[in-house]
Protein backbone atom coordinates (compact mmCIF):
# COMPACT_ATOMS: atom_id res chain seq x y z
CA UNK A 1 0.00 0.00 0.00
CA UNK A 2 1.08 3.48 -0.82
CA UNK A 3 1.99 5.59 1.79
CA UNK A 4 -0.31 9.20 1.78
CA UNK A 5 2.43 10.94 3.55
CA UNK A 6 4.04 13.73 1.29
CA UNK A 7 8.14 13.20 1.01
CA UNK A 8 9.57 15.65 3.09
CA UNK A 9 10.80 18.85 0.92
CA UNK A 10 14.14 20.06 1.00
CA UNK A 11 13.21 23.69 1.22
CA UNK A 12 12.77 26.09 3.72
CA UNK A 13 9.37 26.35 5.57
CA UNK A 14 7.41 29.36 5.20
CA UNK A 15 7.63 29.32 8.92
CA UNK A 16 11.58 29.20 9.36
CA UNK A 17 12.53 32.45 11.11
CA UNK A 18 14.58 34.78 9.08
CA UNK A 19 17.57 36.68 10.18
CA UNK A 20 16.98 40.00 11.85
CA UNK A 21 18.59 43.18 10.32
CA UNK A 22 20.92 44.31 13.27
CA UNK A 23 20.01 47.47 14.91
CA UNK A 24 21.30 50.84 12.94
CA UNK A 25 22.90 53.04 15.72
CA UNK A 26 20.04 55.55 16.43
CA UNK A 27 17.65 52.20 16.90
CA UNK A 28 20.28 50.80 19.21
CA UNK A 29 19.93 54.49 21.08
CA UNK A 30 16.54 55.08 20.74
CA UNK A 31 15.74 51.48 22.06
CA UNK A 32 17.87 52.14 25.23
CA UNK A 33 16.54 56.13 25.62
CA UNK A 34 12.79 54.21 26.12
CA UNK A 35 14.41 51.25 28.15
CA UNK A 36 15.75 54.06 30.25
CA UNK A 37 12.22 55.83 30.10
CA UNK A 38 10.57 53.64 31.37
CA UNK A 39 12.19 51.98 34.05
CA UNK A 40 14.15 54.14 35.45
CA UNK A 41 13.94 57.72 35.29
CA UNK A 42 11.81 60.25 33.14
CA UNK A 43 14.28 62.03 30.65
CA UNK A 44 13.53 65.92 29.73
CA UNK A 45 17.13 67.16 29.53
CA UNK A 46 20.16 65.31 28.58
CA UNK A 47 23.72 66.81 28.18
CA UNK A 48 26.55 65.15 25.94
CA UNK A 49 29.98 64.97 26.97
CA UNK A 50 31.35 66.58 23.70
CA UNK A 51 35.58 66.24 23.71
CA UNK A 52 34.89 66.59 19.51
CA UNK A 53 36.46 63.54 18.86
CA UNK A 54 34.90 60.84 16.52
CA UNK A 55 33.01 59.13 19.37
CA UNK A 56 31.53 62.29 21.19
CA UNK A 57 31.19 63.89 17.46
CA UNK A 58 28.64 60.55 16.46
CA UNK A 59 27.28 60.45 19.53
CA UNK A 60 25.68 64.31 19.63
CA UNK A 61 24.77 63.35 15.85
CA UNK A 62 22.51 60.32 17.03
CA UNK A 63 20.55 62.82 20.10
CA UNK A 64 20.84 64.78 17.87
CA UNK A 65 18.66 62.79 15.39
CA UNK A 66 16.67 61.69 18.69
CA UNK A 67 15.31 64.44 18.63
CA UNK A 68 12.77 64.36 16.22
CA UNK A 69 11.20 61.09 17.51
CA UNK A 70 11.49 61.91 21.34
CA UNK A 71 10.91 64.88 23.28
CA UNK A 72 13.65 65.98 25.59
CA UNK A 73 16.12 69.12 25.50
CA UNK A 74 20.01 68.39 24.37
CA UNK A 75 23.08 70.63 25.07
CA UNK A 76 26.76 69.69 25.44
CA UNK A 77 29.46 70.19 27.60
CA UNK A 78 33.29 70.51 26.65
CA UNK A 79 36.30 70.45 29.45
CA UNK A 80 39.06 71.89 28.13
CA UNK A 81 41.93 70.77 30.34
CA UNK A 82 45.04 72.92 28.76
CA UNK A 83 47.16 69.91 28.42
CA UNK A 84 47.36 70.29 24.40
CA UNK A 85 48.94 72.86 22.52
CA UNK A 86 45.47 72.27 20.13
CA UNK A 87 43.12 72.74 22.94
CA UNK A 88 41.66 76.48 21.89
CA UNK A 89 41.21 74.98 18.44
CA UNK A 90 39.01 71.89 19.88
CA UNK A 91 36.73 74.62 21.66
CA UNK A 92 36.37 76.76 18.55
CA UNK A 93 35.29 73.14 16.44
CA UNK A 94 33.02 71.82 19.37
CA UNK A 95 31.12 75.92 19.29
CA UNK A 96 30.87 75.64 15.19
CA UNK A 97 29.34 72.61 15.15
CA UNK A 98 27.28 72.99 18.42
CA UNK A 99 25.90 76.48 16.54
CA UNK A 100 25.02 74.12 13.26
CA UNK A 101 23.14 71.62 14.87
CA UNK A 102 21.70 74.93 17.66
CA UNK A 103 22.77 72.64 20.55
CA UNK A 104 23.86 75.22 23.35
CA UNK A 105 27.38 74.26 24.69
CA UNK A 106 28.79 75.00 28.35
CA UNK A 107 33.01 75.25 27.96
CA UNK A 108 34.87 74.53 31.20
CA UNK A 109 38.45 75.07 31.88
CA UNK A 110 40.25 73.00 34.21
CA UNK A 111 43.44 73.29 35.91
CA UNK A 112 45.43 70.30 37.02
CA UNK A 113 46.98 70.56 40.63
CA UNK A 114 50.51 70.83 40.77
CA UNK A 115 50.82 66.94 42.41
CA UNK A 116 49.19 64.33 40.36
CA UNK A 117 49.01 61.84 43.04
CA UNK A 118 46.15 59.72 40.01
CA UNK A 119 48.98 60.63 37.64
CA UNK A 120 47.93 62.85 33.97
CA UNK A 121 45.16 60.76 32.92
CA UNK A 122 43.56 59.99 36.23
CA UNK A 123 43.64 63.96 37.73
CA UNK A 124 42.15 64.67 34.42
CA UNK A 125 39.92 62.10 34.27
CA UNK A 126 38.27 63.09 37.74
CA UNK A 127 37.89 66.87 37.30
CA UNK A 128 36.36 66.10 33.98
CA UNK A 129 33.52 63.83 36.27
CA UNK A 130 33.32 66.69 38.74
CA UNK A 131 32.41 69.32 36.01
CA UNK A 132 29.90 66.99 34.18
CA UNK A 133 28.65 65.86 37.17
CA UNK A 134 28.01 69.26 38.43
CA UNK A 135 25.79 69.74 35.71
CA UNK A 136 21.98 70.51 35.79
CA UNK A 137 20.81 67.84 33.94
CA UNK A 138 18.44 64.74 33.87
CA UNK A 139 21.46 62.34 32.32
CA UNK A 140 24.91 63.05 31.19
CA UNK A 141 25.26 60.90 28.47
CA UNK A 142 29.05 59.45 27.36
CA UNK A 143 30.33 58.18 24.51
CA UNK A 144 32.19 54.84 25.90
CA UNK A 145 31.71 52.63 23.01
CA UNK A 146 32.73 48.43 23.36
CA UNK A 147 36.48 48.78 22.85
CA UNK A 148 36.93 51.33 24.85
CA UNK A 149 35.25 48.79 27.40
CA UNK A 150 37.67 46.53 26.32
CA UNK A 151 40.58 48.65 27.38
CA UNK A 152 39.03 49.83 30.96
CA UNK A 153 39.14 45.62 31.72
CA UNK A 154 42.80 45.15 30.75
CA UNK A 155 43.67 48.43 32.49
CA UNK A 156 41.77 47.40 35.43
CA UNK A 157 43.63 44.40 35.66
CA UNK A 158 46.98 45.39 34.92
CA UNK A 159 46.77 47.72 38.14
CA UNK A 160 45.27 44.34 39.55
CA UNK A 161 41.54 45.88 40.22
CA UNK A 162 39.03 43.70 42.29
CA UNK A 163 35.57 42.31 41.01
CA UNK A 164 33.91 46.03 40.82
CA UNK A 165 37.21 47.61 39.08
CA UNK A 166 36.92 44.60 36.28
CA UNK A 167 33.13 44.99 36.15
CA UNK A 168 34.35 48.42 34.41
CA UNK A 169 31.75 50.87 32.76
CA UNK A 170 27.89 50.29 33.79
CA UNK A 171 25.52 50.98 30.95
CA UNK A 172 23.41 53.54 33.10
CA UNK A 173 24.85 54.62 36.52
CA UNK A 174 21.44 55.82 38.38
CA UNK A 175 23.85 56.92 41.19
CA UNK A 176 25.70 59.73 39.18
CA UNK A 177 22.97 59.88 36.14
CA UNK A 178 25.41 58.79 33.18
CA UNK A 179 24.34 56.96 30.61
CA UNK A 180 26.64 54.81 28.13
CA UNK A 181 23.85 54.01 24.96
CA UNK A 182 26.79 53.10 22.53
CA UNK A 183 28.61 50.85 25.05
CA UNK A 184 27.94 47.36 22.79
CA UNK A 185 28.61 49.59 19.60
CA UNK A 186 32.22 48.52 17.91
CA UNK A 187 34.76 51.34 17.02
CA UNK A 188 33.99 50.31 13.47
CA UNK A 189 30.01 50.82 13.97
CA UNK A 190 30.97 54.36 15.49
CA UNK A 191 33.63 54.95 12.21
CA UNK A 192 30.96 54.06 9.68
CA UNK A 193 28.48 55.82 10.86
CA UNK A 194 30.22 59.00 11.09
CA UNK A 195 31.49 58.23 7.16
CA UNK A 196 27.81 57.37 6.23
CA UNK A 197 26.57 61.20 7.80
CA UNK A 198 29.96 62.60 6.57
CA UNK A 199 30.87 64.04 9.60
CA UNK A 200 34.25 66.10 10.56
CA UNK A 201 35.68 65.11 13.95
CA UNK A 202 38.99 66.44 15.60
CA UNK A 203 42.10 64.05 16.78
CA UNK A 204 43.54 64.26 19.57
CA UNK A 205 47.66 63.87 19.14
CA UNK A 206 47.66 62.50 22.84
CA UNK A 207 45.92 59.12 21.40
CA UNK A 208 49.37 58.31 19.97
CA UNK A 209 51.26 58.54 23.01
CA UNK A 210 51.80 54.99 23.99
CA UNK A 211 53.18 56.84 27.42
CA UNK A 212 49.50 56.71 28.19
CA UNK A 213 48.64 52.96 29.89
CA UNK A 214 45.48 53.15 27.92
CA UNK A 215 46.64 54.18 24.84
CA UNK A 216 49.67 51.43 24.66
CA UNK A 217 46.91 48.88 25.44
CA UNK A 218 44.55 50.17 22.43
CA UNK A 219 47.68 50.37 19.71
CA UNK A 220 49.98 47.70 20.94
CA UNK A 221 48.12 45.15 23.16
CA UNK A 222 44.40 44.78 22.00
CA UNK A 223 45.80 44.53 18.18
CA UNK A 224 47.87 41.47 19.21
CA UNK A 225 45.00 40.18 20.41
CA UNK A 226 42.54 40.83 18.27
CA UNK A 227 44.58 39.43 15.57
CA UNK A 228 45.05 36.09 17.47
CA UNK A 229 41.35 35.93 19.08
CA UNK A 230 38.83 37.33 16.63
CA UNK A 231 36.09 38.06 19.19
CA UNK A 232 38.17 39.68 21.60
CA UNK A 233 36.12 42.89 22.55
CA UNK A 234 32.89 40.96 22.55
CA UNK A 235 34.37 38.31 25.04
CA UNK A 236 35.93 40.84 27.23
CA UNK A 237 32.71 42.70 27.51
CA UNK A 238 30.73 39.48 28.17
CA UNK A 239 33.15 39.22 31.22
CA UNK A 240 32.64 42.40 32.33
CA UNK A 241 28.97 41.46 32.60
CA UNK A 242 29.63 38.65 34.67
CA UNK A 243 31.73 40.72 36.89
CA UNK A 244 29.11 43.19 37.21
CA UNK A 245 26.77 40.72 38.23
CA UNK A 246 28.89 39.51 40.57
CA UNK A 247 29.37 43.39 42.20
CA UNK A 248 25.89 43.53 41.95
CA UNK A 249 25.51 40.56 44.14
CA UNK A 250 28.22 42.07 46.90
CA UNK A 251 26.26 45.48 46.94
CA UNK A 252 23.17 43.09 47.93
CA UNK A 253 25.67 41.38 50.77
CA UNK A 254 26.94 44.68 52.30
CA UNK A 255 23.11 45.82 52.02
CA UNK A 256 21.64 42.62 53.96
CA UNK A 257 24.74 42.99 56.26
CA UNK A 258 24.01 46.52 57.26
CA UNK A 259 20.50 45.79 57.98
CA UNK A 260 21.21 43.30 60.15
CA UNK A 261 24.35 44.48 62.22
CA UNK A 262 23.71 47.91 62.06
CA UNK A 263 19.79 47.94 61.76
CA UNK A 264 18.24 51.34 62.20
CA UNK A 265 21.61 53.24 62.57
CA UNK A 266 22.50 55.92 60.25
CA UNK A 267 25.40 54.48 58.48
CA UNK A 268 25.39 56.61 55.69
CA UNK A 269 27.04 58.97 57.99
CA UNK A 270 29.25 56.69 60.24
CA UNK A 271 29.49 53.05 61.07
CA UNK A 272 30.17 51.24 64.60
CA UNK A 273 33.34 49.71 64.89
CA UNK A 274 31.66 46.67 67.11
CA UNK A 275 28.77 45.99 64.53
CA UNK A 276 31.89 45.99 61.85
CA UNK A 277 34.16 44.15 64.25
CA UNK A 278 31.34 40.93 64.61
CA UNK A 279 31.45 40.13 60.60
CA UNK A 280 34.39 37.94 58.66
CA UNK A 281 36.88 39.76 57.08
CA UNK A 282 36.31 39.29 54.14
CA UNK A 283 32.48 40.30 54.74
CA UNK A 284 33.45 44.04 56.80
CA UNK A 285 36.02 45.00 53.85
CA UNK A 286 32.63 44.04 52.29
CA UNK A 287 30.91 46.85 53.92
CA UNK A 288 33.76 49.21 54.03
CA UNK A 289 33.86 49.26 49.91
CA UNK A 290 30.04 49.88 49.68
CA UNK A 291 29.78 52.56 52.27
CA UNK A 292 32.89 54.27 50.75
CA UNK A 293 31.28 54.06 47.47
CA UNK A 294 28.00 55.56 48.62
CA UNK A 295 29.94 58.05 50.06
CA UNK A 296 31.52 59.38 46.48
CA UNK A 297 35.07 58.01 47.90
CA UNK A 298 37.79 56.28 45.64
CA UNK A 299 38.07 52.54 46.15
CA UNK A 300 41.35 52.09 48.41
CA UNK A 301 43.96 49.83 47.30
CA UNK A 302 44.03 46.34 49.15
CA UNK A 303 46.53 46.90 50.92
CA UNK A 304 45.25 50.34 52.39
CA UNK A 305 41.48 48.26 52.84
CA UNK A 306 43.91 45.66 54.67
CA UNK A 307 45.18 48.26 57.10
CA UNK A 308 42.13 50.63 57.32
CA UNK A 309 40.12 47.41 58.58
CA UNK A 310 42.83 46.70 60.89
CA UNK A 311 43.75 49.54 62.88
CA UNK A 312 39.73 50.32 62.95
CA UNK A 313 38.86 46.98 65.00
CA UNK A 314 41.98 47.46 67.21
CA UNK A 315 42.44 51.20 67.60
CA UNK A 316 42.06 52.20 71.54
CA UNK A 317 38.54 54.16 71.77
CA UNK A 318 40.42 57.27 72.60
CA UNK A 319 43.00 56.85 70.02
CA UNK A 320 43.08 59.48 67.89
CA UNK A 321 42.60 57.31 64.47
CA UNK A 322 43.29 58.94 61.09
CA UNK A 323 43.96 57.45 58.08
CA UNK A 324 44.20 59.39 54.36
CA UNK A 325 42.02 58.19 51.79
CA UNK A 326 42.32 60.58 49.12
CA UNK A 327 43.97 64.15 48.90
CA UNK A 328 40.37 65.60 50.28
CA UNK A 329 39.15 63.01 52.59
CA UNK A 330 40.59 60.21 55.51
CA UNK A 331 39.00 57.78 57.74
CA UNK A 332 38.51 59.20 61.38
CA UNK A 333 37.12 57.63 64.54
CA UNK A 334 36.03 59.03 66.86
CA UNK A 335 34.69 56.87 70.73
CA UNK A 336 33.07 53.72 68.81
CA UNK A 337 32.28 55.08 65.49
CA UNK A 338 34.41 55.99 62.15
CA UNK A 339 33.62 58.48 59.95
CA UNK A 340 34.51 60.14 56.80
CA UNK A 341 35.65 63.41 57.00
CA UNK A 342 37.08 66.15 55.21
CA UNK A 343 40.60 67.16 55.40
CA UNK A 344 40.99 70.63 57.59
CA UNK A 345 42.19 72.98 54.86
CA UNK A 346 44.65 75.82 56.25
CA UNK A 347 44.05 79.48 56.62
CA UNK A 348 40.13 78.40 57.27
CA UNK A 349 38.52 82.24 56.46
CA UNK A 350 35.08 83.50 58.60
CA UNK A 351 32.41 83.95 56.81
CA UNK A 352 28.78 85.51 56.98
CA UNK A 353 26.03 84.47 54.76
CA UNK A 354 22.95 85.91 54.35
CA UNK A 355 19.76 84.33 54.38
CA UNK A 356 17.25 85.82 51.35
CA UNK A 357 14.49 83.03 51.87
CA UNK A 358 16.59 80.00 49.97
CA UNK A 359 15.17 76.61 50.66
CA UNK A 360 18.79 75.41 51.21
CA UNK A 361 21.87 77.04 51.12
CA UNK A 362 25.79 75.04 50.41
CA UNK A 363 28.48 76.86 53.27
CA UNK A 364 31.96 77.31 52.11
CA UNK A 365 32.93 73.80 53.87
CA UNK A 366 31.08 71.99 51.74
CA UNK A 367 27.70 71.11 54.05
CA UNK A 368 24.20 72.31 52.90
CA UNK A 369 21.97 73.71 55.41
CA UNK A 370 17.85 73.49 54.83
CA UNK A 371 15.14 75.94 55.38
CA UNK A 372 11.81 75.03 55.76
CA UNK A 373 8.91 77.08 57.83
CA UNK A 374 6.95 75.16 60.51
CA UNK A 375 3.84 76.14 63.18
CA UNK A 376 4.78 75.39 66.70
CA UNK A 377 8.92 75.00 66.03
CA UNK A 378 12.46 76.87 65.26
CA UNK A 379 13.07 80.57 65.21
CA UNK A 380 9.78 82.98 65.71
CA UNK A 381 9.18 84.87 61.88
CA UNK A 382 8.41 87.87 64.12
CA UNK A 383 11.56 88.60 64.44
CA UNK A 384 12.75 88.62 60.89
CA UNK A 385 10.39 91.35 60.00
CA UNK A 386 12.75 93.49 60.58
CA UNK A 387 16.23 92.05 61.03
CA UNK A 388 18.46 89.85 59.15
CA UNK A 389 19.30 86.39 59.54
CA UNK A 390 22.88 85.30 59.33
CA UNK A 391 25.01 82.29 58.96
CA UNK A 392 28.32 82.36 60.64
CA UNK A 393 31.12 79.93 61.61
CA UNK A 394 31.82 79.86 65.20
CA UNK A 395 34.56 82.37 66.28
CA UNK A 396 34.50 81.72 69.81
CA UNK A 397 32.96 83.15 72.89
CA UNK A 398 29.46 82.60 71.95
CA UNK A 399 26.96 81.45 74.71
CA UNK A 400 23.29 79.94 73.81
CA UNK A 401 20.06 78.76 76.02
CA UNK A 402 17.74 76.51 73.71
CA UNK A 403 16.14 75.10 77.51
CA UNK A 404 14.35 77.27 79.95
CA UNK A 405 15.21 75.26 83.28
CA UNK A 406 18.66 75.35 81.86
CA UNK A 407 21.46 77.63 82.70
CA UNK A 408 22.87 79.37 79.73
CA UNK A 409 26.09 77.84 78.21
CA UNK A 410 29.45 78.66 76.37
CA UNK A 411 28.67 76.89 72.67
CA UNK A 412 31.86 75.22 73.55
CA UNK A 413 30.90 73.60 76.34
CA UNK A 414 27.75 72.46 74.59
CA UNK A 415 29.94 70.74 72.07
CA UNK A 416 32.20 69.14 74.42
CA UNK A 417 29.21 67.92 76.29
CA UNK A 418 27.54 66.26 72.68
CA UNK A 419 28.46 63.08 71.16
CA UNK A 420 29.53 65.16 67.96
CA UNK A 421 33.12 64.74 66.86
CA UNK A 422 35.64 67.19 67.63
CA UNK A 423 36.45 68.02 64.07
CA UNK A 424 32.55 68.62 62.92
CA UNK A 425 32.42 70.91 66.24
CA UNK A 426 34.86 73.21 64.22
CA UNK A 427 32.64 73.71 61.24
CA UNK A 428 29.35 73.59 63.39
CA UNK A 429 27.59 77.14 61.66
CA UNK A 430 25.89 79.63 63.81
CA UNK A 431 22.51 81.09 63.17
CA UNK A 432 22.11 84.20 64.16
CA UNK A 433 18.77 87.18 64.36
CA UNK A 434 20.42 90.04 63.57
CA UNK A 435 23.90 90.18 66.08
CA UNK A 436 22.46 88.12 68.24
CA UNK A 437 22.84 84.00 68.28
CA UNK A 438 19.48 82.36 67.76
CA UNK A 439 19.86 79.10 67.22
CA UNK A 440 22.53 76.18 66.68
CA UNK A 441 21.30 73.25 64.10
CA UNK A 442 20.87 70.26 65.74
CA UNK A 443 21.11 71.75 69.07
CA UNK A 444 17.80 73.82 69.33
CA UNK A 445 16.85 77.58 68.92
CA UNK A 446 17.38 80.07 71.96
CA UNK A 447 14.50 80.54 74.27
CA UNK A 448 14.18 84.38 73.43
CA UNK A 449 13.61 83.30 69.58
CA UNK A 450 12.13 80.30 69.92
CA UNK A 451 8.14 79.69 68.39
CA UNK A 452 5.63 78.88 70.22
CA UNK A 453 2.80 76.19 69.49
CA UNK A 454 0.78 77.75 66.90
CA UNK A 455 3.13 80.71 65.80
CA UNK A 456 4.85 80.43 62.08
CA UNK A 457 8.87 79.16 62.64
CA UNK A 458 11.97 78.72 60.21
CA UNK A 459 13.57 75.76 60.95
CA UNK A 460 16.98 75.40 59.89
CA UNK A 461 18.46 71.77 59.57
CA UNK A 462 22.12 70.92 59.23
Amino acid sequence: MASSKKPLSNKVSATTPKKTKPLSLLDVVEKGFVSLSVSHIKIKSMTVALSGGIDSVVLLHLLHQLQKAQKFTLKAIHVHHGLSKNADKWVKFCEKLCKKLSVPLDVHHIKLPQKKSLGIEGEARQLRYEKLLQTKTDLVVLAHHEDDQAETFLLQLIRGAGVKGLSSMAHFDATRRLWRPLLNASRIDIESYAKKHKLKWIEDESNLNIDFDRNFIRSKVLPILKNRFNHIIKVISRSSSHLAEAQYLLDDLAKIDLKSYFKSYNYKHKLQVKALDKLSNARAKNVLRYWLEINDQMMPSKDLLDELLRQVLTAKKDAKLKIQLSKDFEIRRYKDEIYIAEKKQKGQKNYEIIWKGESEILLPNGAQLNFKKVKGRGINLKFLNDQKLKIRNRQGGESFKPDSKRPTKKIKQLLQESVLPPWERENLPLIFVGDDLAAVPNFGVDIKFQSKSKELGLEVIL
